[in-house]
């Protein structure tokens, strides 16, 4: 499957039960739709990512807990954590207008409302309630709240923040 038709959606926090469920925590806390998708393909790092059919998936208090073919017991669930979850495009709704996945800001330059380069966004981390954007600079990697995002210039493929004291400070 081509990564442009693969969107990322969030990561497996752990193995749930003994019949290898996982804990799938979405990017989007708000995020309902995924109980109704028919495979997630899992990543590990930068590695290519992997199919997995769903048997059943449901919502629970910290994401949903869904079990895949071929995910049997424990220790198989086990050995998915950490790994990012991805979901074929088709699968979800169309944003509406004016709207974008967050994971679709991967590849975007990062600036502050000054114009201060401040990096790129590299991946996407789910923080409890909060959705982060990981963004790499010259120095180091910063988790950049979603809320702190002002403005998204698709064309220009720019993301502009809001940057409080301290959030790229070995930077500078």
């Amino acid at each position: 499957m081509d990564a442009d038709h693969l969107l990322a959606v969030g990561r497996v926090a752990r193995a749930h039960g003994v019949r290898g469920r996982i804990l799938l925590v979405p990017y989007n806390a708000d995020s309902e739709g995924l109980t109704k998708v028919p495979a997630f393909w899992l990543r590990a790092g930068e590695g290519e990512p992997r199919r997995f059919e769903v048997a059943r998936a449901e919502r629970a208090n910290l994401g949903y807990l869904v079990a895949l073919r071929g995910v049997d017991d424990r220790d198989a669930a086990n050995a998915l954590r950490g790994q990012e979850a991805l979901v074929e495009r088709s699968q979800l709704p169309v944003p509406d207008d004016g709207e974008m996945y967050a994971a679709d800001l991967v590849g975007f330059a990062v600036r502050d409302q000054s114009g201060r380069e401040r990096g790129q966004v590299v991946g996407m981390e789910a923080a409890g309630p909060q959705d982060l954007l990981r963004v790499r600079g010259q120095e180091r990697e910063s988790l950049v709240p979603l809320a702190l995002v002002r403005q998204v210039d698709e064309e220009h493929r720019l993301v502009v923040v809001e940057v409080p004291e301290g959030l790229f400070e070995l930077e500078e």
